[in-house]
């Protein structure tokens, strides 16, 4: 069990549209307001006009006129254009080193053919949560 030491006061609350978030400086509420409420898209993209609310999904963004992918999968090498996709991609090798679950192997049903819903609806019934 985790134990709470420490407190932290948030002093700035968002009062727009019943939010109630709250924010410990004032720069960090009213980026909220500006992306969350307004809609503000201040980032323009050179390439192709758009706009972004971030500096961050602009950089990403600018990534498809450029191809530049700069994030490397430490494990395999392999290159990503946004750490979301480079995110989602060690969690397969997370999966391949850390299984959880069952597999749903099709080739251990034997001669028998069946349809991939047919055997998700029998692993479930062989392994109710």
């Amino acid at each position: 069990m985790k134990v709470v030491t420490e407190y932290k006061i948030s002093l700035y609350c968002c009062m727009m549209n019943d939010c109630n978030k709250s924010y410990s400086t004032k720069f960090n509420l009213k980026r909220h307001v500006e992306i969350v409420h307004l809609k503000q898209k201040k980032h323009k993209c050179e390439f192709c006009e758009r706009f972004f609310v971030s500096q961050q999904n602009l950089r990403e963004h600018t990534f498809i006129h450029t191809g530049a992918k700069p994030y490397q999968c430490s494990i395999c090498n392999a290159y990503f254009r946004q750490i979301s996709q480079l995110s989602l991609h060690k969690r397969n090798h997370d999966m391949q080193e850390n299984p959880k679950g069952y597999c749903l192997d099709a080739t251990a049903l034997g001669p028998k053919l069946m349809s991939l819903t047919e055997l998700v609806i029998q692993k479930i019934k062989e392994y109710p949560f």
